[in-house]
């Protein structure tokens, strides 16, 4: 136990010492120039209204999307562990929402190119469920999937 303590010691020691605080006003005036560059870059991005926003919480969560729109907003959210999500969508514009609450749940939302404005909400609770819609037409327009339980699997093959 002396060992650990003193070897933590040590290191945070070392950690303070080997830190040097030498800051330039040149410098820090050029990283606050550099950080509202950024700033505008952000806001720029924010105003054209194409935001996909990505929440994962859990072990060997995956989620590849791909959305190709001129004005996107889509949300994508997974908690428990082994969940996947591949998205590919391309349409004028895109308002979709996935949730996945569970372990191994899959969802696949293929879509080719879509005039208009392509809008979808996907809901998975529980575990090993399955969601695989590819295509999108009238029908699947405003639809909103919610599955619960165990070991389901929803097909949905639009033209």
């Amino acid at each position: 136990m002396k060992r650990l303590a003193t070897f933590v010691s040590l290191l945070i020691t070392g950690i303070l010492f080997a830190q040097v605080t030498d800051v330039n006003r040149s410098d820090y005036l050029l990283n606050e120039a550099y950080n509202r560059n950024q700033n505008q870059t952000v806001n720029q991005y924010i105003k054209s209204n194409n935001i996909v926003t990505v929440a994962q919480i859990g072990n060997y969560n995956q989620a590849n999307l791909t959305i190709i729109s001129s004005n996107a907003y889509v949300t994508a959210q997974q908690t428990g562990n082994n969940n996947y999500m591949n998205v590919y969508k391309n349409a004028d514009e895109i308002n979709q929402s996935y949730t996945q609450t569970g372990n191994n749940n899959y969802i696949s939302d293929f879509s080719m190119y879509s005039r208009g404005i392509t809008s979808m909400g996907i809901n998975q609770y529980g575990n090993n469920l399955s969601v695989i819609s590819t295509g999108s037409n009238s029908i699947s327009k405003d639809l909103i999937i919610n599955q619960t339980g165990n070991s389901g699997t929803i097909y949905i093959f639009n033209r």
